[in-house]
């Protein structure tokens, strides 16, 4: 009886030290060098481009592992914004991770479901700014949204919106890789080349195109064809270190979203007052990256947004104008 008591215990041990933690980083990059919203960059055809807003949907994940076993991350989904590189994926029975597959997209079944069924907090619920135009058109796979010069100044004026909407837009992404748990962790890191999602095409000519048409199709067959993602061989290796920033997404003028990204792992207070000094927002506990959407309609005016915490202090100025 003692030995099956302790040969119980041991299994029961040995189940629970083989439960691993698996995190997704990742590294959004434009030509080499860490991804910052309103930076300016230069596009394949040598103009100057910025982006305010980009975001995908990642779906059936498949990790690869301990011998070519193959476990399905099923029903997970995942939305990304280029200002966040940490998504917890969920405890699993991994030690070795050799391989990494992910559609781009939405998987058929939730494409053409409802995303009113989701509570507010699911990534499939409906999104600020939108990442859905509803039930039975589905879901945006890929947005990619800035301006782009086109009068040869140097200053990005030209604005572009790409919203790649239908389930031809799915794209299959697999990846080698190899990584190993750190204290009953795995990250898999990966590398983003957004400058690849934009090659073959003229930006100062797509205007707003919220469609399955041939831009957003050659869009999003770059992320196969140009290899937008790529899998770090370094075990361990975290998130590209940039440095701390807050932009504002004025998609909606009223109540724009602050894109933010700060140094210091650590949970920060925001304050929002108006020119007065006035406090208008007070938000506790929130990460040290995300997408804060403001939910309050604002005013006409100057705003001043302060991210502070673990003795760290950030101020943004963003202005509403109705």
């Amino acid at each position: 009886m003692k030995n099956l008591i302790f040969s119980c215990c041991f299994l029961f041990a040995f189940t629970l030290q083989a439960q691993t933690d698996v995190n997704l980083i990742l590294n959004h990059q434009f030509d080499g060098v860490p991804f910052v919203y309103s930076a300016i960059y230069l596009d394949d055809q040598g103009r100057a481009v910025e982006f305010n807003r980009v975001q995908y949907y990642m779906s059936s994940f498949e990790l690869i592992h301990d011998g070519a076993q193959t476990t399905p991350l099923t029903s997970l989904y995942v939305l990304t914004n280029a200002n966040v590189s940490n998504y917890p994926l969920g405890n699993f029975n991994v030690t070795d991770v050799e391989g990494f597959n992910f559609d781009l997209g939405v998987d058929y079944a939730a494409n053409h479901g409802n995303s009113s069924n989701y509570p507010l907090s699911h990534p499939l619920a409906p999104q600020t700014p939108l990442m859905d135009w509803g039930w039975p058109s589905g879901y945006f796979f890929l947005v990619l949204n800035g301006k782009v010069d086109n009068n040869a100044d140097g200053v990005p004026e030209t604005p572009f919106e790409m919203n790649a909407i239908g389930d031809m837009m799915l794209k299959d992404v697999d990846l080698i890789l190899s990584a190993s748990p750190t204290t009953n962790t795995i990250d898999i890191t990966l590398n983003v080349r957004i400058e690849n999602w934009i090659k073959n095409i003229d930006l100062a000519t797509v205007g707003i195109t919220h469609n399955s048409g041939s831009t957003n199709q050659t869009m999003c067959a770059n992320t196969i064809t140009r290899q937008v993602f790529e899998a770090l061989q370094i075990t361990g290796i975290s998130q590209i270190e940039i440095p701390s920033y807050i932009t504002t997404d004025y998609t909606m003028a009223y109540a724009p979203v602050l894109n933010y990204k700060l140094s210091a792992k650590s949970d920060y207070s925001l304050a929002i007052r108006d020119i007065n000094g006035k406090l208008i927002i007070q938000e506790e506990h929130l990460g040290f990256e995300g997408n804060y959407f403001i939910k309050k309609e604002l005013k006409s005016g100057i705003y001043f947004a302060t991210f502070s915490g673990n003795s760290k202090l950030l101020t943004h100025k963003f202005v509403v104008q109705r």
